[in-house]
């Protein structure tokens, strides 16, 4: 059966129901069931009975792409899961920890949707408050501001200094807020769809030179190479048949090719942690880690301490920047608040004082 047809077959499993919610839920569950015993297909039928609707037919195809012999990474993307999360299954699969990454995978897919969910609680408010301003500004604009205009002509009053750079930004500002954020909104589309296009070195080199991702995505990228290796490795594969599996894979182009440039280097005669030093990917104690772990022979014990490192300081780099964000947006709400106070009172202590 084509790829596309099953897809479209399939299509609307936990997508159509908020998945986001359900997916972490429904990949830690399949883990356990799994450890205790249970072979895939009875797991995947029990869940899917408990949390999809239209159970019958996406349990019937799927025991058809069981007996067809299709991996559970491939019946994980026709159910339309994250790519992360089947291709940590597809490495499962072949180290052979199946039940521990379900486990591992579905804890950190809720962990992330919790912080999703967090996120957008703790902006809820400030961007209500910001969207009641814009509105404030703008009844301020059409109904009070005329008024007062015509005031000024009948007291032939002339707002200067501090005043009248308040009642400028008053009338100016949200039409200039407003281009602002399609202007944005706009370059941030062309962006996105111009960052599709590259290929995987130059995806690397945006993430890299981009302020805000640079921050995150050498820890996040990493995480997942630091854990993926140290799985494979402990599996009993040598350093150069993992990179041969990471070659392999399709679902995360950019870790396919930072594998092939570290598996060119080893060809070379370079050792792991020189050949992963010139990749700038990667935050700068992995090749130290690599050296120390070759050396002592604890190197996939050693990455999958290092790659657990990685996701505390990643989360407490989220945390961080999430603590200053809503308060950054209550700042601004406070200054126009203020500024709109003052675009009132100012002129009128000014014509007072001028009587």
């Amino acid at each position: 059966m084509d790829i596309s047809l099953k897809l479209n077959t399939i299509a609307g499993y936990l997508k159509t129901r908020r998945a986001g919610r359900y997916q972490g839920e429904f990949i830690f569950r399949l883990g356990e069931m799994l450890n205790q015993g249970f072979a895939i297909g009875d797991a995947l039928e029990f869940l899917l009975i408990n949390f999809d609707r239209n159970h019958r037919e996406s349990i019937r195809l799927i025991r058809t792409e069981l007996n067809a012999g299709t991996p559970l990474n491939e019946i994980l993307h026709m159910l339309h899961f994250p790519s992360m999360i089947c291709l940590q299954v597809y490495f499962a699969e072949k180290h052979g920890r199946l039940p521990e990454t379900l486990l591992h995978a579905g804890e950190h897919w809720k962990k992330t949707e919790q912080a999703k969910e967090k996120l957008v609680k703790l902006l809820q408010y400030p961007l209500f408050l910001l969207f009641l301003l814009f509105m404030l500004l703008f009844l301020l604009n059409h109904f009070l501001m005329p008024r007062f205009e015509e005031l000024y002509v009948a007291l032939n009053f002339t707002p200067s200094g501090s005043t009248f750079l308040l009642i400028t930004f008053l009338q100016k500002g949200p039409p200039f807020i407003l281009l602002a954020a399609v202007v944005l909104a706009v370059a941030s589309l062309f962006v996105f769809f111009q960052y599709q296009r590259q290929t995987p070195q130059s995806k690397i080199h945006w993430l890299i030179k981009t302020p805000i991702t640079s921050t995150y995505f050498p820890l996040l990228f990493t995480r997942l190479f630091a854990k993926e290796v140290s799985s494979l490795l402990k599996s009993g594969f040598a350093v150069n048949e993992v990179l041969l599996i990471l070659q392999e894979q399709t679902m995360h182009p950019v870790l396919r090719h930072v594998a092939s440039v570290i598996n060119s280097g080893l060809v070379t005669g370079q050792s792991f942690a020189e050949a992963a030093e010139q990749m700038s990917c990667f935050v700068p104690q992995l090749p130290r880690i690599l050296r120390h772990g070759e050396t002592n022979g604890r190197l996939a014990q050693e990455l999958f301490l290092f790659s657990h490192f990685c996701e505390t300081l990643l989360e407490k780099k989220i945390k961080r920047s999430l603590s200053i964000l809503q308060p950054s947006i209550f700042l601004c709400v406070g200054l126009v608040v203020i500024a709109i106070y003052l675009s009132v009172m100012l002129p009128m202590f000014q014509m007072v004082g001028s009587i």
